[in-house]
């Protein structure tokens, strides 16, 4: 199973796939990572951080035909920014059985996601993979909702006005919600321990009770 987790900017998702990628693993599955973006945190994260899962480095527009994807494990992938390397996202999206949307309940952030100025809908970013699937349609696609204000749960302020929004335009928002805390924010280049008791753990239960993982 490959779990792409993407955005359009900085929005989190090497934190949330470290985090998630954990999680997964102290819940009993086997994990093994790819750092499909070109910064290369997530892989350098892996190392400083001795991460006791690979994490591969390929941020290619080939990924769909250069990486072959093991039977009963759980690949996640941290992948570039689909402004700046749409090829990537596209040859990911090609090949996801599940793709997770990382984003802040801001206005920036849904306008990144909704109504760019220059570039594409990230909507229509994962309709357009649904050409080169083998059953013509689109990855399934869910929204995790970050660096929330501690203060405003998923049912509260503006991290409840924005998973309605995204709710109303069509979009699947996960009930698990990830605040703006220092346990994540300063966590690059460290050690992950007690993922299970995090809110990525309650997040694995979430997509399990849905049908999500296996």
């Amino acid at each position: 199973m490959l779990i792409v987790n993407a955005s359009p900017r900085t929005m989190g998702k090497t934190t949330d796939t470290a985090w998630f990628g954990h999680a997964l693993q102290e819940h009993g599955y086997d994990v093994e990572g790819f750092d499909a973006d070109h910064s290369q945190q997530f892989r350098a994260w892996s190392l400083a951080g001795k991460f006791t899962f690979p994490v591969h480095l390929n941020a290619s527009s080939r990924f769909h035909e250069e990486v072959e994807l093991p039977e009963g494990k759980i690949s996640l992938a941290d992948c570039g920014h689909s402004e700046n390397h749409p090829a990537v996202t596209d040859s990911l999206f090609k090949v996801a059985d599940l793709v997770i949307l990382h984003m802040s309940p801001t206005r920036a952030d849904w306008l990144r996601v909704e109504k760019p100025v220059a570039d594409t809908p990230f909507g229509d970013i994962v309709k357009r993979s649904s050409v080169f699937r083998p059953d013509g349609k689109p990855p399934t696609t869910w929204v995790l909702l970050n660096r929330c204000s501690p203060n405003s749960p998923r049912d509260k302020g503006m991290t409840k006005y924005y998973a309605e929004r995204m709710e109303r335009a069509k979009w699947n928002v996960f009930d698990t919600v990830i605040p703006n805390v220092g346990q994540y924010a300063h966590s690059m280049n460290f050690p992950i321990t007690g993922a299970k008791d995090s809110h990525f753990g309650d997040l694995v239960v979430e997509m399990k009770e849905k049908g999500l993982l296996p």
